[in-house]
């Protein structure tokens, strides 16, 4: 019937509504807890509700939901606007249809409370069934009978016989199940009388032969669809969201509080290397403090000449020192050439001279580009080549 291995069945009767499972006595729903409640299936009263078979060409198949009520409208006696139909296919052209009043199926929903989500089957179609057999459940006033595959009703009890008589072709054997062996046989036509099968129980009994794989027609369809349980699910799911909630509130709160420490360590940082790359460079705009110092630096590293400007301006500075009288004013030194120029004052000629020949002593080479004499000085700008 359902998922479940043994699933309750929901059925009407003068007490309300009674949970009845294979081989038990029907329970009042009240006297069920909930989580049994919710595996149950409704048995949608049989002589409440009608099944009938319809042939669909293969054009229609897609239409099928709107027109339905029309193609049965000349088959019910109510006007189709008040009832509910309910199809599932049988085949590749044809199709099992169940109706019933939008009144009832309203009935039912409310009497089975807005917490059941289960399926409504056609109570008789929940009987047991063989090819070529009838099966029966005799109650109080009437009898609930299955005849087919798709095929069931209830009826009152002295109509059983002449129900009988109408099948299309009489059946090789009739299960009837009930309390009152001789009482029950007699209301079979005397043929069938022959043919009869009883069986001491009910409805309950019956159950416990049914094929639980066989396919059910659910008449919970269109506007009776069950909905989301999202009631359901939110009283379930409500701690774990509440708490949810509250980790992710804590989480933003420390993310936050985490991020202006950040901000103001960062500020800090950055006012700090400023405050280190001025005492570098006292002068001019302050873009990017790293990019501007490492720029820098990377001017006195080693160049495509392999020399690093440091240790051509010690080797230099060392030559020139030893002649306490000459004084550096500028220095321009060229990676790509590996030449030093620098422009120099000197009391005398013979101080450029001596210079030199310490260069020369040295490994380097220095030729005198320009010189001039400037009162009692002598400037002159020597081309030095490493």
């Amino acid at each position: 019937m359902t998922a479940s291995e043994n699933p309750g069945v929901l059925r009407l009767d003068a007490q309300g509504v009674q949970i009845w499972r294979a081989g038990q006595k029907p329970v009042s729903i009240d006297e069920v807890a909930e989580g049994l409640r919710a595996n149950c299936i409704f048995a949608v009263p049989a002589d409440r509700a009608r099944l009938t078979q319809i042939e669909v060409r293969s054009d229609e198949h897609r239409h099928l939901k709107k027109s339905l009520p029309f193609m049965l409208e000349d088959e019910v006696i109510d006007p189709v606007e008040s009832m509910h139909f309910s199809y599932a296919p049988i085949d590749d052209s044809h199709y099992l249809v169940a109706l019933a009043s939008h009144a009832e199926m309203t009935s039912w929903l409310e009497q089975l409370g807005d917490q059941f989500e289960g399926p409504f089957f056609h109570e008789a179609l929940l009987l047991p069934w063989q090819p070529g057999e009838v099966c029966a459940v005799v109650e109080a006033h009437s009898v609930l009978l299955r005849w087919g595959e798709h095929q069931g009703a209830r009826v009152e009890s002295d109509l059983l016989a002449p129900l009988m008589d109408a099948l299309p072709a009489p059946p090789e054997a009739v299960i009837v199940y009930g309390g009152d062996q001789e009482r029950d046989l007699a209301l079979l036509p005397n043929l069938l009388q022959e043919r009869a099968q009883w069986r001491q129980g009910d409805f309950g009994t019956a159950l416990m032969l049914v094929d639980s794989a066989q396919g059910f027609i659910d008449m919970r369809q269109g506007v009776f669809a069950p909905s989301l349980p999202l009631r359901r699910w939110w009283q379930k799911w409500k701690p774990l969201t509440i708490a949810l909630l509250v980790a992710v509130v804590l989480q933003v709160a420390s993310d936050m509080a985490q991020y202006w420490r950040l901000k103001e360590s960062n500020i800090a940082l950055r006012t700090a290397i400023e405050a280190s790359y001025r005492k570098a460079n006292p002068q001019g705009a302050l873009v990017d403090a790293e990019k501007q110092l490492d720029r820098q630096i990377a001017e006195y590293a080693v160049g495509a000449k392999g020399l690093m400007f440091t240790r051509v301006l010690d080797r230099i500075g060392r030559a020139i020192s030893v002649g306490g009288e000459l004084t550096l004013s500028n220095i321009n030194y060229s990676d790509n050439t590996g030449e030093v120029r620098l422009d120099l004052l000197a009391p005398t000629y013979d101080e450029i001279e001596a210079l030199r020949e310490r260069f020369a002593a040295g490994g380097m080479e220095a030729i005198l580009e320009t010189s001039s004499q400037r009162g009692v000085q002598v400037r002159a700008r020597l081309r030095v080549t490493l």
